[in-house]
């Protein structure tokens, strides 16, 4: 697959700088195939020497238009596939990028949600282990016959972020 992807990307690059050549070479073509067809028929109508190069040159000059004609439409219609080709590859990239952005939003926000549910989890604990330790320290002065008069632990912050 990379090595055809390669390929049409040096036929887009020739394309660019050699439109020109291949749309010359292909009206020469075109004008050769025509003249030896009204070479051929001039010699089986019979050749007559300088009438028949000035009959043949005729169609020629005559031709040579809508070979032109031909060859400008056949080059415009390869100009506008890849035209085709670049804006439907410009979206292709745009919707993977807007998917990226979009995936890389939804990761933080999944990633906050996360954050917050276990900072609260770990401010749970931590509030746990202050009552936790209060009671202790409570309870050591009970057993000692001590007065204990520290106020039990309380939210530190009474407005915290939900």
């Amino acid at each position: 697959m990379k090595k055809f992807d390669t390929f049409w990307q040096a036929v887009r690059d020739f394309w660019g700088t050699g439109k020109t050549g291949v749309a010359l070479f292909l009206i020469s073509l075109f004008a050769l195939i025509y003249g030896k067809i009204a070479l051929d028929f001039e010699i089986t109508q019979g050749w007559k020497g300088h009438v028949s190069v000035q009959n043949v040159v005729k169609d020629i000059s005559a031709f040579i238009p809508v070979g032109a004609a031909t060859v400008a439409m056949i080059i415009g219609g390869i100009d506008l596939m890849m035209l085709l080709s670049d804006f439907i590859q410009a979206r292709r990239e745009k919707k993977i990028e807007a998917a990226k952005v979009a995936a890389k939003e939804e990761g933080k926000a999944e990633g906050k949600a996360e954050g917050k549910a276990e900072g609260k989890a770990e401010g749970k604990a931590e509030v746990y282990r202050e009552i936790a330790e209060w009671e202790r320290r409570r309870k050591e002065a009970a057993d000692r016959g001590e007065a204990f008069t520290e106020p039990p632990p309380t939210k530190s912050q009474e407005n915290s972020e939900e």
